[in-house]
């Protein structure tokens, strides 16, 4: 009867929830309702890719808990990673059924996971299409107690539900929230590099400020081109002079600049950056 009910509420939480851009933190949310959890995580999980983080809330006594040191690698050794990576089927699983015997021996322990001060995981695991799972990693802490076995039905009881509203929200109401802010951010950095400049620099310095952007180093940019590193240097000699910068640092700032207060991203970044900024200093007008 408690089951049923739980149920009944969470569906009618996230419902209301689906649809919207702060649906993992109601989802998070209304899964505490039903049950103690102290820590949530929401990853968003391809094979041979970095995991996506859409939610996480694991405080630790240093603060939020360090997940860009399980971004910038240690997820490899995940265990549940490993399992949402190898096609496995959906559904809710336990941190101690799925871990191999020699977890607390291996290197994910050892560098990451002891440090977390977790005790139990559950990860419910969730088909979006045929190479994208969400992963809702659910923990107790280890002042806390394992998940009971009421507890544990508890989670088994609302797996359907739970599935139903993530799939039913990132895959059929917003879709391109699955791929869009990394994916559309790389586009839209992409499309500012290859217009960065045009307005004021020749094809050439044009050419070179791009591969400066992207962290070439003088000899690279000179291979790229097919020039001498002597010549990569002088041209980004007159770019930085045209551009009223003194470094690569002061250039990457103008860029981010430029970039945040373009109108059009099809246009150079510089155009309406410069219109402003050359009005007040007398510098960075088109040659």
């Amino acid at each position: 009867m408690m089951q049923s009910f739980s149920s009944s509420q969470l569906a009618i939480s996230l419902i209301a929830a689906m649809g919207r851009l702060d649906f993992q933190e109601k989802l998070t949310q209304s899964l505490k309702e039903q049950l103690r959890i102290d820590a949530g995580l929401i990853l968003l999980v391809r094979k041979g890719s970095q995991p996506r983080v859409l939610f996480n809330d694991w405080r630790t006594a240093r603060g939020l808990s360090d997940i860009q040191a399980y971004l910038n690698g240690s997820y490899r050794q995940d265990p549940f990673y490993q399992l949402a990576t190898d096609d496995e089927r959906d559904g809710l699983y336990r941190l101690n059924q799925i871990a191999p015997d020699s977890f607390t021996q291996g290197a994910y322990y050892r560098d990451y996971y002891r440090h977390c001060g977790l005790m139990d995981e559950f990860n419910y695991l969730i088909t979006l299409d045929h190479r994208t799972k969400v992963a809702i990693s659910l923990c107790r802490s280890q002042d806390s107690s394992m998940f009971n076995p009421e507890e544990v039905e508890l989670l088994r009881s609302i797996s359907p539900v739970v599935e139903a509203a993530v799939v039913r929200h990132w895959r059929d109401l917003r879709p391109e929230l699955i791929d869009a802010d990394a994916g559309m951010l790389k586009s839209v950095l992409a499309r500012a590099i290859g217009s960065f400049g045009k307005t004021i620099l020749t094809e050439r310095e044009c050419q070179v400020a791009q591969l400066v952007l992207r962290g070439y180093s003088l000899k690279g940019a000179a291979e790229v081109l097919g020039i001498s590193p002597a010549t990569v240097k002088l041209h980004r000699r007159n770019i930085y002079s045209k551009l009223d910068v003194n470094s690569q640092a002061e250039l990457f700032s103008l860029f981010i600049d430029a970039v945040s207060s373009a109108t059009h991203h099809h246009e150079d970044p510089l155009a309406s950056y410069v219109s402003r900024r050359g009005m007040l200093t007398g510098t960075l007008m088109p040659t």
